[in-house]
């Protein structure tokens, strides 16, 4: 007998919420400092290297959701819940890694990309309904 407990639907619905109120939480946090008329701390030109590897962090974060999507249907129960954790985890860092960007430059431009992503991750990854 597996003396192991399956997560309910509940708590994926707070895992999801709290990687949605985290990634806001820091995008807002980042704007409201640099809306408050501080120059920002570094030139967005000053930062090209981070801001290439940035969209190339976005690209594979993008291509890992997809590829991660494909393999949740084919996975038993248990793996198909890891990887949708995973699979949304992965959103998240592409926004985190926006978010940076928009609070070393201020430009609102190099956070988007980051938070399409993790939109499309918990848009194609639902939560498991075997539970």
């Amino acid at each position: 007998m597996n003396g192991r407990v399956v997560p309910g639907p509940r708590v994926f619905f707070l895992i999801r919420a709290a990687m949605v109120a985290g990634v806001t939480t820091f995008i807002l946090v980042a704007w409201f400092l640099h809306g408050r008329g501080q120059p920002p701390a570094v030139a967005a030109s000053s930062i090209a290297p981070l801001t290439t590897a940035m969209y190339v962090a976005v690209g594979v974060a993008a291509a890992v959701v997809m590829a991660l999507r494909l393999r949740i249907n084919d996975a038993e129960p248990a793996m198909q819940r890891s990887l949708s954790v995973v699979s949304w985890a992965v959103g998240e860092f592409a926004a985190l890694f926006g978010g940076v960007l928009l609070f070393l430059t201020g430009e609102w431009r190099l956070v988007l990309p980051g938070a399409l992503v993790f939109a499309m991750a918990l848009a194609v990854v639902r939560m498991p309904s075997d539970v």
